[in-house]
């Protein structure tokens, strides 16, 4: 999934879907964060409605 959580430029976008969220307030709206346990934190890879929606790699969007 394609983020950027530096210099002030932060973004991330769905693989899926296509959602881009821009801003860490927008970011955790629409994607949210996971503790990857080794002190980093990053957007959640798919977004919140692809994640509810049991979108899978591969296959197509079941969210749109």
């Amino acid at each position: 999934m394609p983020y950027n959580l530096t210099n002030g430029q932060e973004w991330a976008e769905c693989p899926c879907c296509g959602e881009l969220a821009e801003g860490l307030d927008k970011i955790e709206r629409f994607f949210g964060f996971r503790n990857m346990g080794d002190g980093r934190v990053i957007p959640q890879s798919y977004c919140r409605k692809c994640r509810e929606a049991g979108c899978e790699a591969g296959s197509p969007c079941k969210a749109k």
